[in-house]
């Protein structure tokens, strides 16, 4: 494997990935807003003279920015030594001019993985070529196919094609699956050898269960929304998808909005495969989702929260809507951004909170594990939710700048195995 630099209309080596805060219009290879600078620090640098002053300065912000998503560049770090495939890290600056992808191969690949450094690309094409590495993955990486042989022998014969951007279209036995990264893929393939994960992945089991749990008596409500359908209006028919656990007003809104507003510049890119240019914010705990997609157990690590001032009030609302709460999660969502169908990390139990604390915003859900039969709720400023975060749920593509708070609980062999040491995120 080895990593170059390019930009989006030169040459390409292996996989293409973008590291610009947004792609190109049509891109169809990889965003990864990990190495992407922040939205505050791109507005700063098109408002700036662009001189060898601003440079420096934007260096050292950008800095400061990696700085604070070290613990995210560790796990994509350690994930690259077991890949064989070539990749070029892309934005939009031609070669020779000033760019943030020059500081990522210095600041990250040379320091971190100075073995897999192929540098800059000359860029003398006008329009973008993908140049085939002699690497590329022929063949399904041996930790897949170990995976893909296990669940054959367990009774579950999944097929995963390789999209042409190197993702996975997974079915099994007629029933899609969705699509997945490699690294989602490997989480996926592992739930499915496991009795409790499969029902949450698979639909027809999810619907067996459910009549199972429906003749024990264990359901009840669930047959009322068995056959859920769209609403626009935020008093749903159905109010057992999601519970209205208050509204914050007033003065009492205007400080968490105030609040959230003032550590939007201390959050970081979602690592979520399925969050579209969302950033986030750990409180009481962080929880590497990546580690909790794969075979190894779920890092969890405790944030002290006292870093974030103000954060008490917080903390208090969490209590209110779910006491003894572990991990809180402030979210910012810029205007056209959303987060995609999905269901929580096997790390968190069931049952979630959430505050709508700025900007109006769509959230769906289902009753049933079926995606396609998906409830919608119009939430506004200062609503208060809970849910089941175990459904099939996310938030359409919002008109304006949204932040949310929502709150979750780990299950009791995640905290045993928790880290004692603080994790500064700042």
């Amino acid at each position: 494997m080895t990593i170059y630099t390019s930009y989006y209309r030169g040459e390409i080596k292996g996989e293409a990935v973008s590291i610009s805060l947004y792609p190109p219009p049509g891109w169809t290879g990889k965003h990864l807003l990990l190495f992407a600078p922040t939205p505050e620090l791109l507005q700063w640098w098109k408002s700036s003279a662009k001189d060898a002053t601003a440079q420096d300065e934007y260096k050292r912000r950008f800095r400061d920015i990696l700085d604070s998503r070290q613990q995210l560049i560790q796990l994509w770090v350690g994930k690259q030594k077991d890949n064989l495939q070539d990749m070029t890290f892309c934005c939009f600056e031609p070669d020779g001019q000033f760019c943030h992808r020059h500081q990522f191969g210095e600041e990250v690949v040379q320091k971190y993985l100075p073995h897999l450094w192929g540098g800059e690309i000359g860029a003398t094409r006008p329009q973008r070529k993908i140049v085939p590495s002699q690497k590329l993955n022929l063949t399904y990486p041996l930790q897949v196919l170990s995976l893909i042989d296990k669940c054959h022998s367990s009774g579950f014969p999944v097929v995963c094609d390789r999209t042409p951007c190197g993702y996975y279209q997974v079915s099994l036995q007629g029933e899609d699956l969705g699509v997945w990264s490699e690294l989602g893929l490997m989480g996926l393939l592992s739930q499915l050898r496991h009795e409790f994960y499969r029902p949450r992945l698979i639909p027809s089991l999810a619907e067996q269960e459910e009549e199972l749990a429906l003749s024990e008596g264990v359901a009840a409500g669930i047959a009322s929304v068995a056959e859920p359908s769209p609403q626009e209006s935020s008093a749903p028919s159905s109010p057992s998808l999601i519970t209205h656990q208050g509204k914050l007003e007033g003065e009492e809104l205007a400080q968490v909005q105030d609040w959230c507003k003032s550590v939007k510049s201390k959050m970081f890119p979602s690592v979520s495969q399925y969050a579209d240019g969302r950033m986030e914010l750990h409180l009481r705990r962080f929880v590497s989702l990546a580690s909790a997609k794969s075979e190894k157990k779920t890092v969890v690590k405790t944030v002290d929260s006292s870093m974030y001032p103000g954060a008490e009030m917080i903390e208090a609302f969490g209590e209110k809507l779910l006491p003894d709460f572990h991990q809180a999660l402030v979210l910012y969502y810029p205007a056209g951004t959303q987060i995609k169908i999905h269901r929580d990390s096997p790390a968190y139990a069931n049952g979630a909170a959430q505050i709508n604390v700025m900007g109006r915003a769509k959230f769906s859900i289902s009753g049933c594990q079926d995606v396609r039969k998906m409830e919608s709720y119009w939430l506004e400023e200062g609503d208060c939710i809970a849910f089941d975060n175990k459904q099939p749920h996310g938030i359409e593509r919002v008109g304006c700048d949204r932040f949310c708070v929502c709150f979750f609980k780990l299950k009791a062999e995640y905290l045993e195995s928790e880290r004692v040491e603080q994790l500064s995120l700042v």
